[in-house]
C-alpha cells in the first residue's frame, strides 16, 4: 500500500514539476519582453519630441505620434511588470507545493 501511495505522490510531484517548468519558461519570456521594452523606452528618452516614430503594422510602417508611442511603451512595461509579479507568486506557490510533496514522499519512504 505504501508503494501505491508513493507512486501517486510521485505522479503528483511530476505534475507540479511540469507546471513549475512551464511557469519558469513564462517568467523568462516576460523578462525578455521587459528588457526589449526598456531598451525602446531608453531610446525614446534620448529622442526629441519632434522625432519621427513609425509603428510596424504587418508589412507596412505607419507613422505614429511620438507621445502616443512613448505612452504605449510605458503602459506595456507596466503590464509586463505586473505579469512578472503574478508569475513570481505562482512560482512560489508551485515551489511550496513541490516541497510539501517531496516531504510527503520522504515520510512515506521512511515508513516503508
Amino acid at each position: 500500500m505504501a508503494t501505491e501511495a508513493s507512486r501517486a505522490m510521485l505522479a503528483k510531484l511530476q505534475e507540479v514539476q511540469t507546471a513549475f517548468e512551464l511557469v519558469v519558461d513564462s517568467h523568462q519570456q516576460l523578462l525578455s519582453q521587459l528588457s526589449e521594452n526598456q531598451q525602446v523606452q531608453k531610446e525614446f528618452n534620448s529622442l526629441s519630441e519632434d522625432a519621427r516614430i513609425y509603428k510596424r503594422t504587418g508589412p507596412v510602417l505607419v507613422p505614429q505620434d511620438f507621445s502616443e508611442a512613448k505612452v504605449n511603451v510605458d503602459k506595456r512595461i507596466e503590464f509586463i511588470q505586473s505579469e512578472i509579479d503574478r508569475v513570481d507568486v505562482r512560482l512560489k506557490e508551485l515551489a511550496s507545493k513541490r516541497d510539501a510533496i517531496q516531504n510527503e514522499i520522504v515520510a512515506l519512504q521512511r515508513e516503508s
